[in-house]
């Protein structure tokens, strides 16, 4: 082959790579999609690239309606948030969106991809600084221990793999899901914990305002951490995920209410509605507010 057939042959094996690293640079680009949620007249952006994360931006302002109304009822600028439970950061992003950016929130998630698309979507919403992930597990004492990832973990959506973005069902310390029942991980990641308690007393956190904790059954592990905090007159307000079918007995509710807070039932809109025949129907959402 002479000189100039060897360059022709080159450029066709160049323009042909080319090509392919053109196609595929196309479908990595579109796994990754940002979508543009008015979630109450608050423009919120998210990096969506799994099932799971498209599912929780489409039903944004309808999954958890009550948790909404509890932020905008209660919050108000200059208040602390902490955020037990944060996924992919929904409700940190609302609650800054709608305090105006007024607030500080510590958004705790400790699964490794929900903790990187949590801090993408704090980037991508230009709330840096208002909003601070922790890759922290929130339990009883301060500790090392396993993070078990739940293999089984939405209910709603068909996933590709287990390890994706937006999941939850997950545990620290044993393999044990809400209803306290084992399950197979099919990963493990080292994880730190931390109780409410000591964030504050002796990390130097600033004492939270307001607690959201959603961490599909260790809520009991956590309020027992929190003594303090609960009984700290400076917080206002406790959304907590009680699963149980009398919540009125649960010990998580008859701690709150030792502790002089009062469980608000007036939300015209709750998500135990839309949870009723489903796996979850015992799981809800209970909102406390300090007694005057």
């Amino acid at each position: 082959m002479d000189r100039i057939g060897s360059i022709q042959l080159l450029d066709r094996i160049f323009r042909v790579f080319k090509r392919i690293v053109v196609n595929v640079a196309k479908r990595v680009i579109s796994l990754s999609k940002v979508y543009t949620c008015n979630v109450r007249n608050h423009i919120i952006l998210l990096d969506v690239d799994s099932n799971i994360e498209q599912y929780r931006a489409i039903t944004y302002i309808s999954k958890e309606p009550e948790t909404l109304d509890w932020i905008e009822r209660y919050f108000t600028h200059g208040d602390v948030i902490y955020d037990v439970g944060a996924n992919i950061g929904l409700y940190s992003l609302f609650a800054a969106k709608h305090l105006e950016g007024n607030c500080k929130i510590f958004a705790f998630e400790p699964e490794a991809l929900n903790y990187a698309k949590l801090n993408v979507n704090i980037h991508l919403n230009k709330l840096t600084g208002n909003i601070v992930p922790c890759c922290l597990a929130l339990t009883d004492e301060v500790n090392f221990d396993n993070f078990y990832l739940h293999p089984n973990n939405f209910e709603e959506v068909i996933v590709d793999h287990n390890l994706t973005a937006g999941s939850a069902l997950h545990s620290f310390g044993i393999a044990e899901d809400y209803r306290n029942e084992s399950f197979q991980p099919f990963h493990v990641q080292g994880m730190i914990g931390v109780s409410l308690d000591h964030l504050w007393q002796e990390w130097g956190l600033d004492f939270p305002n307001h607690i959201k904790i959603d961490v599909d059954g260790l809520e009991e592990k956590i309020i027992s951490g929190g003594s303090q905090t609960l009984s700290d007159r400076r917080l206002k307000s406790v959304l907590v995920e009680v699963s149980s079918d009398d919540i009125s007995r649960s010990p998580i509710v008859q701690k709150l209410v030792e502790e002089d807070f009062v469980q608000v039932k007036d939300f015209e809109l709750h998500s135990s509605v839309s949870l009723k025949g489903t796996n979850f129907e015992n799981s809800v959402n209970s909102i406390f507010i300090r007694g005057l």
